[in-house]
């Protein structure tokens, strides 16, 4: 990972190590404290205000690391009234109502005032307008979700903090690889705040992060997973990520919610029947081995979220795997009921064991049971055969509506790197963001190399797209290659060349150029190193964002931008 993220995770870990003692000595001489009750397992006097330590750490140090926009202008101000709405329930004790309501605003600013939306949704036969609203509510329902599902847990010390940072670091590591340096940096930097309040909330635990903290990190999970949305690669690692590392807050909401119905009690009121609470009381693990179990599972849902981008299949049998797992747990607790054991009584059926739940056997259904044994055999068999037929269809289907693999142009006299970043344009056949990012690494290290060019000669033409490519010529001829010529005629061009380069984010644009509206535009951001100090731009490094679009399955530049200058009279031309 980029040394720059490290080090955005270790300023807010120290922050946070810092203030953590210091808030929870103050906070505890104020009497904001954990109540004990019979829900409570705790002893002592304990501060429930290990939060603030945590928002503050992640403020101080978003405000030195993060380049603002509208975007994070607005998790920042959502964040805030999350922050206050849990401050004042950590002090005066919200109705769950109130707690809504300050999730739904904060949720809507995310929405409104910030575009951060479940981007991209089609449904069949669907209007897009109606479409467009469905997606709306469900972000809202995610942000809320996951905003309730991270104060749910936070149950046993280490908890919530553990489980968050194994969430964030998943985002983190899988937005770094699909080229989301920003989603990376923000998600460190909420890492290393959570770790350093996570020193002293390990069992047992000096201080507790109240709501203030599991809704504003719950929050903040639920926001971050959609900023990659719009984008090919993000949309499975920013929002499946989160659903599968989180599979266990997930999961013991909804059967929070399924038991308190069952057993006619309010949705919103507390009770001892939770996942933790089932590890440390009825399994009698107490709290540290509690704790560390649900790691080690939520680490193994995490693994299974990166094994999916190589082999999905093996990816989803392990998930199915986990949660048949949990749900024998959840029915050998008695989490839900005890009434509720579907797999165990449908497994006894086979089995017919007299210490698990047996379905009542009527005559007639001991006959069908005996009719549905004989013939078990052959379902296996025709569904065997079935499969097969339908796997070949599927393959049919699939070879036969391939598209067609569009061959870049390959430039006389590459240099080393230009071959390196060719071939992996010919890895990734497929038109995405991944093939986005090497074309615009190719055209701008032709671009911006002399070495291999002679008179007159300008870089990148073979990418820029061709409506534009004139009145790119003529930008080329006034900014970087007018005195391009002077250069190659005296042979100190040679030392004029893009030796390595580094894609800083990518992410899509929000650039559409008049007559090619609708079609899918992205921000390649760079940063070229050169042989030598380029003469012509006074500078041995330099950082560009290179704009293009996807038309006809096809990478093509629209236009870019570096430290110096812009392009933008070629978008416009």
């Amino acid at each position: 990972m980029d040394m720059e993220i490290i080090l955005h995770l270790g300023v807010s870990f120290v922050i946070s190590l810092i203030f953590v003692p210091i808030i929870g000595r103050i906070t505890k001489k104020l009497g904001i404290i954990a109540h004990i009750n019979e829900r409570t397992i705790h002893k002592g006097i304990i501060s429930r205000t290990g939060g603030y330590a945590i928002y503050a750490a992640f403020l101080i140090a978003a405000a030195a690391f993060l380049k603002t926009d509208q975007q994070i202008n607005a998790i920042l101000i959502g964040g805030l009234v999350i922050f206050l709405t849990g401050f004042y329930d950590d002090i005066h004790d919200l109705s769950p109502k109130l707690k809504l309501l300050g999730q739904l605003i904060a949720a809507l600013i995310v929405i409104i005032y910030g575009g951060i939306s479940l981007k991209d949704l089609t449904l069949p036969f669907i209007p897009t307008n109606i479409t467009y609203a469905i997606s709306l509510i469900i972000t809202l329902g995610w942000i809320v979700g996951i905003t309730n599902a991270m104060n749910l847990i936070d149950g046993l010390d280490g908890l919530c903090a553990g489980i968050s940072m194994i969430t964030l670091m998943t985002i983190s590591a899988s937005s770094f690889i699909a080229g989301r340096g920003d989603i990376a940096s923000l998600s460190m930097i909420l890492v290393g705040a959570i770790g350093g309040f996570l020193v002293y909330n390990f069992h047992p635990a000096k201080i507790f992060m109240g709501d203030c903290g599991a809704l504003f990190i719950g929050y903040m999970i639920s926001v971050i997973s959609l900023l990659g949305f719009g984008y090919e690669t993000s949309t499975f690692f920013t929002l499946g990520a989160p659903i599968v590392v989180l599979a266990i807050p997930v999961a013991d909401t909804l059967i929070a919610i399924i038991r308190r119905r069952v057993n006619h009690k309010q949705i919103d009121e507390a009770d001892r029947g939770h996942l933790h609470h089932q590890l440390m009381f009825k399994l009698n693990l107490g709290q540290t081995k509690s704790v560390l179990i649900l790691y080690l599972v939520t680490a193994l849902f995490a693994i299974d979220s990166f094994i999916y981008e190589r082999h999905p299949i093996r990816a989803v049998t392990l998930f199915i795997v986990l949660l048949i797992l949990f749900e024998l747990f959840v029915e050998v607790t008695d989490m839900i009921s005890r009434k509720y054991k579907p797999v165990l009584t449908i497994a006894n059926i086979f089995i017919k064991s007299d210490k698990l739940p047996k379905i009542k056997e009527s005559a007639a259904f001991k006959k069908y049971l005996w009719r549905l044994t004989r013939g078990f055999g052959l379902f296996i068999v025709i569904c065997i055969v079935i499969t097969g037929i339908g796997s070949g269809v599927y393959y049919y289907h699939l070879e036969s509506t391939k598209k067609k693999t569009v061959v870049y142009e390959k430039v006389n006299s590459p240099t080393t790197l230009m071959n390196q970043i060719y071939s992996e344009i010919n890895k990734h056949t497929e038109v995405n963001n991944e093939q986005a990012k090497y074309v615009c690494a190719y055209f701008a290290c032709d671009y911006y190399t002399l070495s291999n060019k002679g008179r007159n000669d300008i870089g990148g033409q073979a990418y820029f797209y061709k409506s534009r490519l004139s009145a790119f010529k003529n930008y080329a001829k006034k900014d970087y290659y007018k005195d391009a010529n002077k250069y190659i005629s005296s042979g100190k061009n040679k030392n004029i060349e893009v030796s390595s380069y580094r894609i800083i984010s990518a992410q899509r644009s929000q650039v559409e150029l008049s007559g090619l509206e609708g079609y899918r535009y992205y921000d390649i951001q760079l940063e070229l190193t050169f042989k030598k100090k380029n003469p012509i731009l006074d500078k041995e490094k330099i950082t560009l964002t290179v704009t293009c679009i996807n038309k006809d399955d096809k990478i093509s530049v629209v236009s870019f931008d570096d430290d110096q200058s812009e392009t933008n009279d070629v978008i416009e031309s």
